[in-house]
């Protein structure tokens, strides 16, 4: 399980230039996740839904948080997708791989990664639904989706359409796979 990484609201609103107090605004008005503790009710914030609430606001990412948003969930269970992983990690990527939707689901919530891999050729996946699911719930507002499209997929567009952030077909080259998701990463 991977340690979870949180920040107070003065670590916040030095990475902003703001004050403290201005960060516990954004708490209070819902724009910026965090939770309390008990006790003094001080809040706290994950690094990841710190990163994307700058992201959102268009405010620039400090290096040393933009790194750990680099996280990639691959929802897939065929041998050709796992292989991408080493090439994912030289990228700088950390790859969890889940071979069903339960397991997808579990690591979705605990893990936080920044970005979901579907492999809709997944028996038992329906792809649409999976995507709508992600779509309906605001804590996966800003997970990024790319799509493996069935193979012999004609209309990518409706993947698009479903909230998919992107599409690749089945049969692509690893090394594009690997581009396609660093692009979406980085953006």
């Amino acid at each position: 399980m991977s340690e979870v990484h949180v920040l107070t609201t003065g670590e916040a609103a030095r990475y902003c230039g703001v004050n403290f107090r201005t960060v516990i605004r954004w708490i209070e008005r819902g724009q910026l996740k965090a939770y309390k503790l008990p006790g003094r009710g001080d809040h706290r914030i994950c690094v990841e839904d710190f990163v994307a609430f700058l992201r959102d606001n268009a405010m620039p990412v400090p290096a040393e948080l933009g790194s750990a948003t680099r996280k990639v969930l691959l929802m897939a269970d065929s041998p050709e997708l796992a292989a991408s992983r080493p090439l994912l990690q030289q990228a700088g990527v950390e790859v969890d791989i889940a071979g069903d939707s339960f397991s997808a689901g579990a690591m979705l919530v605990t893990s936080k990664p920044a970005m979901l891999v579907l492999d809709t050729n997944l028996e038992g996946v329906n792809g649409f639904q999976v995507l709508d699911t992600l779509r309906s719930r605001s804590e996966f507002a800003s997970l990024g989706v790319l799509v493996i499209a069935p193979s012999g997929e004609v209309n990518q567009q409706r993947w698009l359409d479903a909230g998919a952030d992107a599409v690749v077909a089945a049969n692509c080259d690893r090394n594009e796979l690997v581009g396609r998701i660093n692009l979406l990463l980085d953006a």
